[in-house]
């Protein structure tokens, strides 16, 4: 009689501990919804240091029909070399927020690792439909660089690199003058997004 009641007290001291635990351990979901919030904080902070070298792009970017903004990390090890990082693209009609990712392969001599921050607008609802549906690759088509008389001047700094679609790269020294995205692919990251995007072939 002791050793069942010994048994059930270790029993019953056991679910104590072990529940709680259990309750506060972070699920799947949680996992994500952590990494959907430090993506969020980092697009932003994006923006923010895009917005100090370029104001006026602030108002570009609010009024276009959408923009995507990248966070990716870059390395160079010999003539190796590589990147990759994720992103969210923007419908600024309904707020609609579509998580992405990014890959980079390339050749070229050099060694060490550089951060770029990526950032698109869209004119059109084709250009943005397009990009989060079918994704792109910059395969180094020619690039217009934006100029004054280009949105009253308020994408200056970007380049065109698709009919509606516009680019700015930005690293660690500031706004780049030439763009460097040559092989990198945008897509998007089913794994992080609630709802499913259905993709869309050429």
């Amino acid at each position: 009689m002791k050793r069942l009641q010994k048994l059930a007290v270790f029993l019953l001291a056991l679910l104590l501990v072990t529940v709680p635990a259990l309750a506060a351990a972070p699920t799947k979901a949680d996992k994500k919804e952590a990494e959907r919030q430090e993506l969020r904080t980092k697009t932003y902070q994006a923006l923010k240091l895009l917005y100090e070298k370029k104001p006026k792009s602030k108002r570009a970017i609010e009024h276009a029909y959408g923009y995507a903004v990248f966070v990716d990390t870059s390395y160079t090890a010999g003539f190796i070399g590589g990147g990759h990082g994720r992103g969210r693209a923007v419908n600024n009609s309904n707020g609609t927020e579509v998580f992405m990712k990014m890959a980079q392969g390339k050749l070229g001599l050099g060694l060490g690792v550089r951060q770029t921050n990526t950032i698109f607008v869209f004119d059109t609802i084709d250009a943005f439909t397009s990009f989060i549906t079918k994704g792109w690759t910059f395969g180094g088509q020619a690039a217009a660089a934006a100029t004054d008389d280009v949105h009253g001047d308020s994408l200056e700094g970007s380049f065109q690199v698709a009919p509606g679609m516009w680019m700015y790269q930005m690293t660690t020294k500031g706004l780049a003058a030439e763009l460097t995205a040559t092989g990198t692919r945008f897509y998007v990251d089913n794994d992080l997004n609630k709802t499913q995007i259905p993709a869309v072939k050429e």
